[in-house]
């Protein structure tokens, strides 16, 4: 008698949802880098200066795919200097292309429909000179 698959497929679930959190703690991202906890960035708004990158930084033991997008939608949109989804494994790190247009943005997880970041791109003319 042959032995029904969803008895391997049990098992298999139920160690990739519990084995991430047996491992050791990540590092803390460094100043100035959005991190990644487990179903949230550190920050739910960044603020960038137009010219500027943006570095994301999974701090925590679970995969997230992030991507231009709110709510786990992920789709490009015109201003955002990252495209398609960006797997962000344990310990990743993604920094994103230059801001250059002015407004108001979001990233997304799509593994986490509720993880979005408010990303605001100001145009600063710091120290009189614009970028």
């Amino acid at each position: 008698m042959p032995v029904p698959r969803i008895l391997f497929a049990v098992p298999l679930i139920a160690a990739g949802v519990l084995l991430p959190a047996l491992g050791a703690e990540p590092e803390t991202p460094a100043a100035g880098a959005v991190g990644m906890s487990h179903e949230g960035f550190t920050s739910d708004l960044v603020h960038v200066h137009r010219g500027e990158t943006l570095t994301l930084v999974n701090n925590s033991r679970w995969a997230h795919t992030v991507g231009a997008g709110e709510n786990g939608h992920i789709s490009d949109a015109a201003g955002v200097p990252m495209t398609g989804l960006n797997l962000m494994e344990t310990d990743d790190v993604e920094t994103t292309g230059k801001w250059d247009t002015p407004g108001t943005f979001f990233l997304t997880c799509s593994v986490h429909p509720n993880m979005t970041v408010k990303v605001v791109v100001d145009d600063c003319c710091c120290g009189g000179s614009c970028r």
